[in-house]
């Protein structure tokens, strides 16, 4: 399909919304291992015991891009069966819609991990209450 004008061009909408969805996850990725990672390392340094177990924050972080990327492939196996804009603006929305909130999970769990990696060098007994999600 050729398209003269980008702004009616399925295609265009469609690619940019992958694109999207790899770039902003795996900015909100770095952006979760970057916040976190620092408090991780001090907490290595403190208690070297309590370093793999505070290293679940940089795992979920990296998690982030690899959604982020599912995505983006997905919608790019998609593009050849677009006709409409209708299409390609979804796929654009579901992009976008990814990467927004990889961006905004990418800030949480670095900050949620830096947390946890500070309290957990104080009190390495507090680990399993923090990472448990039972009642009190």
């Amino acid at each position: 399909m050729v398209c003269v004008d980008l702004s009616t061009c399925p295609t265009f909408w469609a690619s940019l919304g992958a694109g999207l969805s790899v770039l902003l996850s795996a900015i909100g990725a770095g952006l979760g291992i970057g916040i976190s990672g620092p408090a991780i390392a001090g907490a290595g340094v403190e208690r070297p015991e309590v370093m793999l177990k505070t290293f679940i924050a940089t795992i979920l972080a990296e998690a982030l891009a690899i959604y982020g990327l599912v995505v983006g492939l997905l919608s790019i196996f998609a593009i050849p069966a677009l006709t409409t804009i209708e299409g390609g603006t979804r796929i654009f929305a579901a992009g976008l819609t990814m990467g927004a909130a990889s961006l905004g999970a990418g800030f949480g769990i670095g900050a949620a991990g830096s947390a946890m990696a500070s309290a957990t060098a104080e009190k390495p007994e507090r680990l399993r209450s923090l990472t448990s999600f039972r009642g009190r």
